[in-house]
């Protein structure tokens, strides 16, 4: 008899004790849940794509020294605003002096000859073909004096456009050529920004979407502008508008509205 009650109490106890556990756990699983109402909105497609900024024609110069010389004065620095005209790199004259002037002596020479020719011709001293030379000599003469001048002039260059010197590489007292380009203006407000962008990317590009342009090449970058697109763009796209130095990379983020 005691067997049996000792057995009733243990069973008893058990079951008490796994309606505690149970109800413990029903207690932990319970979450907090709210509702709302589900509306259609649109939401933004990015597209991002790396550009370059460059100068459009005529609106950006490199300019180099017209022969072999030296760096004799520097007006200006990067970054610089210049005007149409203004002084920038002068370089010694002595030498476009001389051929400027050893051109002019053998125009003048030239000239001579030919007109000394002309008159023996004309006499029947010289047969035609020693005319015809003469003024093959002088038509060359004429070239090379041309060219002399042209040389001195450019010895002192001068801003062929308004805007920025966006490079500067002369060094004063150094030797230039003219395959060293040693300066670089552009005008600011002619510049683009251009994109390379996937087929499928372009095919996402639609009218009306908005350009976010930022420095660097991620979108974190410092923001250059921003615009909308006005026609639907190929493969490469153009962003007008954008007052960066050429070359400088560029990142852009495109959002466009779908649902």
């Amino acid at each position: 008899m005691r067997r049996l009650a000792l057995l009733i109490v243990l069973a008893a106890g058990c079951r008490a004790r796994a309606a505690a556990d149970d109800a413990e756990a029903a207690a932990a699983q319970t979450v907090a849940a709210a509702t709302a109402v589900a509306t259609q909105q649109p939401f933004a497609r990015v597209v991002r794509a790396i550009g370059t900024v460059t100068a459009r024609p005529g609106h950006f110069a490199e300019l180099a020294a017209p022969g072999a010389t030296r760096v004799a004065r520097i007006f200006v620095a990067p970054d610089q605003r210049v005007a149409l005209g203004d002084t920038l790199i002068e370089f010694e004259r002595a030498p476009f002096d001389a051929a400027a002037q050893s051109a002019t002596t053998a125009l003048d020479a030239a000239q001579r000859n030919y007109a000394r020719a002309a008159r023996l011709v004309q006499a029947g001293i010289l047969p035609q073909k020693d005319s015809d030379q003469a003024a093959s000599d002088l038509a060359q003469a004429q070239v090379a004096a041309v060219t002399a001048r042209r040389a001195q002039q450019l010895a002192t260059l001068r801003a062929p456009l308004a805007g920025v010197v966006t490079r500067m590489t002369a060094v004063l007292g150094a030797s230039v050529d003219p395959s060293q380009a040693l300066i670089q203006i552009a005008d600011p407000g002619a510049l683009d920004v251009v994109f390379n962008v996937s087929p499928g990317e372009a095919a996402d590009i639609h009218v009306g979407d908005s350009v976010v342009v930022t420095a660097g090449e991620s979108a974190a970058g410092d923001p250059l502008g921003s615009g909308t697109v006005t026609r639907s763009p190929a493969p490469s796209r153009c962003v007008p508008g954008c007052d960066t130095p050429p070359g400088l990379c560029g990142s852009a983020s495109r959002c466009s509205a779908g649902s």
